[in-house]
Formats: structure tokens, sequence, C-alpha cells
């Protein structure tokens, strides 16, 4: 690309360069959240260094991604792998029940949790800021903050060495313009609308992502009301459900107290909602041609600030305030106006069913997290986003993380290696890319079922 720096890695970065017949991987991981900084660790952990570029300056630049999470047994397995899950426990959150509240009465009841252990609570930025302490203690590893993977393209042979053939290097292009050559591999987990897939047609073509019905309305509280402060559980507020209620099931709210003594509240809707409000109804969804050049901002399609002294003219925040009143009169009286303040509408809910792709002679190939020859491999919602119905998202994401390193273990194993080599690596990503689609597909679709009800 002309008047764009193209720099080796090892001048980009200033580590000693490697040839390539000398066999020793130098990857690159694109999106610094949970997965992407435990794959940093988990590499880190079998000699393999790394470089994270993450768009985000903070864990908590983006407001829009800063929810409430829910750790389960797969998340917590994972984050103990990296050394993670101490410093986990110790900033969030021990849930040991859920509370089932009637929104008109206010009345409350607990039902334990199934699991052996308790799940932990934080949010999004929390679990990053943990997960990031540990990586950058790591010596093989190298976080860049600021500046994100906006494509990856293939090194080609020069022409006297055979026209259109690969190297088998890469060169990752940031965002800033830098355009980082020789680079091995390359770990996408920059999420749903993933830069890293979209380089690669023999993954993105796979790909489709599919609407479920239902929405949501996220709102976020700097201070926990009182009725939902305990922070061992999880409130769930259901409109009444007696005989003798003239209001439909049509919505519930999730409400997950933070470790920061604020709570964030998930509305869930379902379609039917918008015929007696048609103010709640979500934007349409993008046009196929369209969708991902918002990234993760496509998600929301509704958003609006309020002025300090301008309640009445932020209608969101008015018709929430009346609608809430009439139908869950309890939940209302506990919730300050300043919950509807930063009150936001979230297009349907999306999950990527990534689907076998028919080649030459009608033959269907199996669906691969990786592409053909092993040095790109897709992990969390890059590769299987799911609904948030389940809560299984980051925890898949994280236990994606654990099995693409250990697919790389498991060959450097086999062939008795102490250090991993390039073909090793690519091996590695070969077989976690067709092993791990058949262990997450169903999670996806049981989470998408579930919106779908």
């Amino acid at each position: 690309m002309l008047g764009l720096p193209k720099l080796p890695i090892s001048q980009a970065f200033a580590t000693p360069s490697i040839p390539q017949q000398h066999q020793h991987p130098n990857v690159i991981i694109s999106g610094g959240g949970p997965a992407g900084l435990l794959a940093s660790i988990l590499l880190n952990n079998i000699g393999v260094k790394s470089t994270v570029f993450e768009e985000a300056r903070e864990p908590d630049e983006w407001s829009s991604k800063s929810y409430a999470m829910a750790l389960n047994e797969r998340g917590k397995a994972a984050l103990a792998r990296a050394g993670c899950l101490e410093s986990v426990i110790e900033a969030g959150n021990e849930k040991l029940c859920n509370y089932f509240v009637d929104g008109a009465t206010g009345d409350v009841q607990t039902i334990p949790r199934r699991e052996a252990t308790p799940g932990i609570g934080l949010s999004r930025p929390q679990l990053v800021e943990c997960i990031e302490n540990i990586a950058r203690d790591c010596p093989l590893v190298t976080l860049r903050r600021g500046v994100g993977v906006s494509r990856v393209t293939e090194e080609e042979k020069d022409n006297s060495r055979g026209e259109g053939e690969t190297t088998g290097l890469l060169t990752v292009h940031l965002g800033d313009g830098t355009v980082i050559s020789g680079v091995t591999h390359v770990v996408g987990a920059d999420g749903k609308w993933s830069k890293v897939r979209q380089s690669f047609p023999c993954l993105d073509s796979q790909a489709e992502l599919v609407s479920c019905t239902g929405f949501g309305i996220l709102m976020c509280g700097e201070s926990a009301p009182e009725a939902f402060s305990s922070k061992d559980g999880t409130y769930v507020i259901f409109p009444p459900k007696d005989e003798d209620s003239t209001i439909p099931q049509d919505f519930y709210i999730i409400a997950s107290p933070l470790t920061n003594g604020g709570v964030a509240l998930a509305m869930v809707c379902s379609d039917s909602i918008t015929r007696r409000y048609p103010w709640l109804k979500p934007e349409a969804d993008p046009k196929p041609k369209d969708v991902g050049k918002g990234g993760w901002k496509d998600e929301t399609s509704l958003e609006k600030k309020l002025l300090l002294d301008d309640f009445t003219k932020n209608d969101l925040s008015k018709n929430l305030d009346v609608m809430l009143q009439e139908t869950v009169p309890a939940f209302h009286a506990a919730v300050d106006k300043s919950f509807y303040e930063n009150a936001r509408i979230n297009r349907r809910p999306t999950w990527l069913q990534m689907s076998a792709t028919s080649k030459d002679g009608g033959r269907t190939e199996e669906v691969s997290y990786s592409t053909e020859r092993g040095n790109v491999a897709l992990v969390g919602d890059a590769a299987h986003a799911m609904t948030a119905s389940m809560g299984e998202g980051g925890n898949c994401a994280m236990e994606s993380v654990v099995k693409l390193v250990d697919a790389v273990g498991c060959v450097m194993k086999e062939k008795g290696e102490m250090e991993c080599t390039v073909d090793t690596m690519n091996a590695g990503f070969l077989k976690y890319g067709v092993s791990r689609p058949k262990d997450v597909q169903p999670i996806q679709e049981m989470s998408a079922a579930r919106n779908n009800k």
C-alpha cells in the first residue's frame, strides 16, 4: 500500500528478527478483550510470544460494552488455567442464587443455583482489567492499546520464484496505517464483526449473522436500589402473573448488582410488546452490505443522552418511566429516574452461524475456525458469537482459547518438541479449527432458540 510504512514485526516492535527457516512462531492477536488477553497468557505459558492489538485505549472506554457478566464453570476453568481466577474472584461477586421478583408486589422468591460451585459476577471492564494485569507480567506478551487490526493479507513470493504463490507469512494492517510484515500466525479475537475473519474468504464465506426475535433495553446506575443490592445473586423482575392481571408477559428485567455498588439492568422484550408501546421498536437490522461497518456499534439502535435538567424532553426516558410505573410498580418505586437517563434500545440479537461450504464436485467441507494453512484461527465472537439468553458467550470464548492452545500443546507433545515451531502451530490451529465447532455450535443453537420463544 503506497504511502504507508511497511515494517517487519521485528523492526516495528524491537523484537529479535527470527528467519522463517528457524520456525519460531511470532503471533499477533487481534482484540484485547477477555479472549484475546487470555490467549496471550496461555501462549506465553508454552513459550510462544505474541503481540495483542486492541482499539480501545482503556478497558472501560466504550460504555456500550460495559455489561455485566456471569462466569460459570467454563469461564472459571479457563481463567484458572491462565492463573487469573484468584484475582477475578477477588474483584467480582460470588453468585449463589437467583432472585425472582414480582414486579407488582415486590415479593421475592430465592432460587439456589444448580452449579456445584458459585458463579462470579462482574462487569466486562473489570474482567478485562484482571486478565490484563496478569498478561502485562508475562515476558512473551506485548500489549498495544489504542490501535486495532484493520485487515490481514498473505505475503506473496517474488515473481521470479513463483507468481501468485504465498510465503506462508502474513502481513497485518493496523488502523493507524502501520503495516507489519513477517507475521507467522494471527488469532482473531476481535468480535462478531471480526476484521480478521473478513480478511479470509475461506473463513468469512462460512459465516452468516442470523437475527432472532425480541430485543433488549440496557440501563445502568451508579447506586443499586436497596431492593436489589444483595450481591450474591441476580434479580429477575417479572410483570404480575396472576389470572386477574391484564398485563401481558412480554418482558422481564434482569438486575445484576456490580462490585462498585451500582447495578446493570437489562429489560428483555418480546416483539409483541411494540404493539402496546410502538416507541420501543428497535431499528431494522442493517442491510447485508452494511453489516459490520459500524462494528460493535451496530448492536445499538438508540442511545439518547440526557442533559441534567432535560428529563421531560427525553422521550425514551419519559416513556420508560410511565410504562414501568404502569406494569411493574414495585420495581418502579425502587428505581430512581437516573436509570432511564442512559437507557438504550439494542437491535434484535444476532448470532454467528458458521456453515460448511461446498467445494469441487459438490463435496462439503467441515466447518472450521482456522484457515486451510493453519496460520489464522478465530476464537470467541469472531468464531461463534451467540445471543445472551444463556450467558454463555464470554464463557465459551475463554474456553475456546484454552482449546486452541491445548491443541497446539497436544501437537508439541506428539512431536516431542520442547519449543513450539511454526509447523506445530499450524497443525494445532488446524486441529482446533475443525474440532471446536462441534462443541460450541449446539450451545449457540440452544441460546438462539431461547430468544426465539
